[in-house]
């Protein structure tokens, strides 16, 4: 069941009010504290209705959100957790949640090498370590080699600069069969990982097809800002694999 922004809002709010058991929460007080958090994150100043909060507190208790709150009303009008130790927050992930959650896990680790996604990287361990701790029922434990040990990732965001920027670059090369290593000056089109490796194709100043050129191979990457760009106009990713 889908929880729009606003929803997810008004229960967490709802859910730190009713773990507070100093103080006695009427249906009132609950749509004071949800209209007060609404205007503070979202800068919305409309008043909830009674009927929105008698229908938060409806999906809370039941099981389509998975909360299966236990909240109880008192003297007819006060509303708490029957079990003071209940959170909405503390609830396990369902299953599909836990392979939702890896699927977006796996897609994030792919952009770990580039300087855009930096801040991602907490982020990405983060949902690595609630998975982890979820399907083992165990304290979490944290152990991320994989994107690090990637040998040539430390390119990735230069060359992936360089791609939008339309920049012909001078590559110090050394292929698996060289002897030692070749400038090639070349015009880049588009990263590729395949096989836990990483590639740039583009095209050769010297050419007219497609080269792939390994990551891990790479020694060096020089812009030329003076050397014109050319753009192999028939060359579509959508196609060419």
């Amino acid at each position: 069941m889908p929880v729009n922004r606003n929803a997810l809002i008004r229960y967490r709010t709802i859910d730190k009010c009713l773990q507070n058991r100093r103080r006695k929460w009427t249906i009132e007080n609950l749509i004071g504290a949800c209209s007060e958090a609404l205007y503070e994150y979202e800068g919305i100043e409309k008043d909830i209705s009674m009927r929105t909060i008698r229908l938060d507190l409806s999906a809370m208790r039941g099981d389509k959100l998975g909360y299966n709150a236990p909240i109880i009303v008192t003297d007819k009008k006060y509303y708490s957790y029957e079990d003071a130790e209940y959170s909405i927050t503390n609830n396990p992930l369902s299953i599909q949640d836990l392979n939702i959650l890896q699927e977006v896990t796996q897609l994030l680790q792919q952009f770990k090498g580039f300087s855009h996604f930096t801040e991602m990287t907490e982020m990405v361990n983060k949902l690595e370590d609630k998975i982890y701790s979820e399907q083992n029922h165990e304290a979490p434990v944290i152990d991320f080699e994989k994107n690090e040990l990637l040998t040539g990732i430390e390119w990735l965001d230069k060359l992936y600069k360089f791609i939008i920027a339309k920049q012909t670059l001078l590559l110090r090369y050394q292929s698996f069969k060289a002897r030692q290593a070749a400038d090639i000056i070349f015009y880049p089109y588009l990263l590729k990982e395949y096989r836990n490796r990483w590639f740039i194709l583009g095209m050769l100043k010297t050419g007219k097809e497609i080269c792939t050129f390994a990551l891990d191979r790479i020694q060096a990457i020089t812009a030329l800002p003076h050397e014109p760009f050319c753009l192999l106009k028939s060359f579509d990713p959508q196609t060419y694999f």
